[in-house]
C-alpha cells in the first residue's frame, strides 16, 4: 500500500524560535521589492509619458516591477520557514545583481544604477538569511528537531550539529596530544 506523508505543522521551524535575523532579512527584502515595484512604475510612467508607447523601455518597467513582486513572494514564503524558497530567492538576488552590474557599468545609466543599489538591498537579506543563526533555524526542519532544538544545543543533547562538534572536540584533543607528543 501506498503512504503518503502529510505535511506536519511540526516540520516547519517553530516561529517563536526565528532569530532576529530572519526579520531582517524579510524587512530588507520587501524594502527591495516594494522599491523595485516603485521604480518600475516610474519607469512605464516616464517613458510612456515622455517617450511613447516603446515597447523596450516598457518591457524594462514591467521586468523591474515583476522582480520586485518576486521579492514579494518569495520572502513571504521564506519568512515561514520554507528551507526551498529561501534559496530561490538568494538566488534570484544573486542573478539580478550580477545581471545589473554590468549592465550598469556598460550603459552608465543613473537609472539602472539606482535600480542596482535596490537589488543589492535584497542581495543583503539573502546574507542575512544564511548567518549561522538563520541557517540552523532554517535547516531544523531537515533535522528533525525542530521543537526541542534550542533546549537541546543548551544542554548538550543529541542533535546533528551536537555530533560534528564532539567529533572536533575529540579530534582537537587528539591533535593537541600528538603535537605534545612530538
Amino acid at each position: 500500500m501506498i503512504e503518503f506523508r502529510t505535511r506536519l505543522r511540526e516540520d516547519k521551524p517553530n516561529p517563536d524560535d526565528r532569530p532576529s535575523l530572519v526579520g531582517w532579512a524579510l524587512r530588507l527584502w520587501m524594502i527591495s521589492g516594494a522599491l523595485l515595484i516603485a521604480l518600475g512604475v516610474l519607469t512605464i510612467i516616464d517613458h510612456s509619458v515622455n517617450v511613447g508607447l516603446e515597447f523596450g523601455p516598457l518591457a524594462i518597467g514591467v521586468l523591474i516591477v515583476l522582480i520586485g513582486v518576486a521579492y514579494f513572494l518569495l520572502g513571504a514564503k521564506t519568512y515561514r520557514g520554507e528551507l526551498q524558497w529561501r534559496s530561490s530567492l538568494s538566488a534570484l538576488t544573486c542573478v539580478i545583481v550580477a545581471l545589473l552590474l554590468p549592465l550598469t557599468i556598460g550603459f552608465q545609466s543613473p537609472g539602472l544604477a539606482i535600480v542596482l543599489v535596490v537589488a543589492v538591498i535584497g542581495l543583503a537579506g539573502s546574507v542575512l538569511a544564511y548567518r549561522p543563526a538563520s541557517d540552523a533555524w532554517f535547516k531544523c526542519q531537515l533535522d528533525g528537531d525542530c521543537g526541542p532544538q534550542s533546549a537541546a544545543q543548551g544542554t548538550g543533547a543529541r542533535t546533528t550539529s551536537g555530533h560534528e562538534s564532539s567529533g572536533r572536540e575529540s579530534f582537537g584533543q587528539q591533535s593537541s596530544g600528538d603535537g605534545g607528543a612530538a
